[in-house]
């Protein structure tokens, strides 16, 4: 294990860690290309990717195969603009399996919220129990940068892209949840989702030995959330 710092001890996970497993798995360059397809809901060709990231429209070209390959964009025809035949353009690959789990969790929670009083309560609880499990597995880092870097892993795995920041004082920490999951649950308005996905961080954290105040503004800008840790003392 790397002995850390004093100035490690609070510190963030970097973009390069805790914030960036997308990349891990596709390197950098491919990851960014992946996230320029997402920001593109009619699609976007090759000329307008290398335009947008400053990268070959080769090196585009051979990302975009490997992408394909992984299953997660798919190509189809654009809008035509002329004769001849329509330019193809890149789009994220639906998942029908996530689909179906969209589908069990819009079931759940629409159960739990017939059944119980206070179902977003219920719902963080089963997400701190989630959490716990997830963050005391296997060898714990030290310290509050190692927990949120399990935290990040944790986020990335069940499906979001979270980008730690530093908060204004202390040991607080900012984190930017992007691509939720279950966002057009959320979007109904549905407590259960945001109870878990609460619950999962407190647990993550005091899974690995570091007991956090948590909160969670859904919705803090159009398409992120917004949740803010602070470590107790």
């Amino acid at each position: 294990m790397v002995a850390r710092g004093p100035d490690d001890a609070t510190a963030p996970p970097s973009a390069a860690s805790a914030a960036s497993v997308g990349a891990r798995r596709f390197g950098a360059r491919r990851e960014a290309l992946l996230e320029a397809v997402r920001a593109a809901p009619d699609g976007i060709g090759i000329k307008d990717l290398a335009a947008g990231t400053g990268v070959h429209e080769n090196t585009v070209r051979f990302h975009l195969e490997r992408l394909v390959d992984e299953g997660v964009v798919e190509g189809r025809p654009g809008r035509s603009e002329g004769p001849g035949r329509p330019p193809l353009v890149f789009v994220p690959r639906t998942d029908h399996a996530r689909e179906n789990y969209e589908l069990m969790a819009r079931v759940l929670a629409g159960h739990l919220e017939d059944q119980v009083e206070n179902p977003a309560e219920l719902a963080r609880q089963a997400g701190q129990a989630w959490g716990r499990a997830w963050g005391g597995h296997g060898i714990r880092e030290d310290g509050w940068a190692g927990a949120l870097d399990r935290l990040g892993r944790a986020l990335a795995a069940a499906g979001f892209a979270p980008a730690f920041e530093p908060g204004p004082v202390g040991d607080e920490v900012r984190v930017r949840v992007h691509h939720c999951p279950f966002l057009a649950l959320a979007r109904e308005g549905r407590d259960v989702p945001c109870g878990v996905h609460l619950g999962m961080m407190e647990g993550v954290l005091g899974g690995a030995g570091q007991e956090a105040e948590v909160s969670l503004e859904p919705f803090a800008t159009e398409s992120t959330c917004l949740a803010v840790l602070s470590r107790r003392r």
